[in-house]
């Protein structure tokens, strides 16, 4: 009972922090921290907020973003990324291959690392027939690799010397989660949020045709929930933002709830760690996903920056 009481007065407190500093770095280490501290609370929690809170901010993001901003971003990156998610996921599949990996571990890790991570992988495995324990293999991996994203991503931006718009680019090619994608260019500079939320949109937008195939492959019938409902919100949000043009007072209101849901929602992945077992990661998909991380980030970068 009174340790119940203490993880209901942490939380408070660590929501309390969230909400009022805005900081993705902040926003994943107290989350983690928790999830260490008070588990069993940690689970309940991020069991019934789920990813809604991200979801919800990404949603007011869209309607911020105006055309002047998404059509040079479609116009530049959208042969790229679509080149780069097929790259992504047979370099991933290949090395995975080459290791010895299960081949259901093979698919989740290269559906996670080429499209949108942890979201990728859930909508996947049931597809696929995986096990429980290969689905929470690939989550803990990516879950480890995103949260280095955010933290060190960055910095790396920084030294060097990328622009908002590069750097949006960047994070939106090489980093997995939705999620560590928004936190890490939140984190570098507000102006690169909107590209690399517009970008990871149109990685995400591959889960269809993979879905598709996948499910003609393995038989599964199970494609009809099979899509991340926020991104068809997230483009209609843009739609009437450029459809009513709000005024920049109304803007900057919508920015900052964006930002608040997007640091909650940061927070709430940080909790998800408290239903991952970081001892079940193996040499095998470990050396696979960080293999591709390291083929995957120089080219991002030059595809950034060219």
């Amino acid at each position: 009972m009174i340790k119940n009481n203490l993880a209901n007065i942490i939380f408070v407190i660590s929501s309390f922090l969230v909400i009022f500093f805005i900081h993705p770095i902040l926003s994943i280490i107290l989350g983690i921290l928790f999830a260490t501290f008070f588990k069993d609370k940690a689970k309940v929690i991020s069991k019934k907020i789920g990813s809604y809170p991200l979801q919800i901010g990404i949603v007011f993001l869209g309607l911020t973003i105006g055309l002047d901003t998404l059509t040079p971003v479609i116009k530049d990156y959208l042969i790229w990324v679509s080149i780069f998610v097929i790259f992504s996921f047979l370099i991933c599949f290949s090395i995975g291959r080459l290791v010895g990996l299960d081949s259901k571990l093979n698919l989740l890790l290269s559906s996670g690392s080429a499209i949108c991570g942890a979201t990728a992988m859930a909508l996947v495995s049931p597809l696929i027939k995986a096990k429980p324990q290969t689905l929470l293999i690939s989550l803990a991996i990516i879950f480890t690799l995103n949260t280095i994203a955010i933290i060190l991503f960055p910095i790396i931006g920084s030294y060097l010397g990328m622009s908002s718009y590069e750097f949006g680019a960047f994070s939106a090619l090489a980093i997995h989660d939705t999620a560590s994608v928004i936190g890490s260019a939140l984190q570098f500079d507000r102006n690169s949020v909107e590209v690399a939320t517009a970008l990871k949109v149109m990685r995400t937008l591959w889960l269809i045709p993979l879905i598709i195939i996948l499910n003609y492959q393995f038989n599964t019938n199970k494609i009809k929930n099979a899509f991340p409902l926020f991104i068809v919100f997230f483009i209609f949000a843009i739609y009437i933002s450029n459809a009513i043009n709000f005024s920049y007072e109304t803007i900057l209101y919508l920015n900052i709830l964006s930002k608040t849901f997007i640091a909650y929602g940061i927070f709430t992945i940080g909790l998800q760690s408290s239903n991952l077992d970081l001892s079940l990661i193996k040499a095998k998909p470990l050396i696979t996903a960080i293999s591709v991380w390291f083929i995957v980030i120089p080219v991002a970068y030059f595809v950034a920056i060219s």
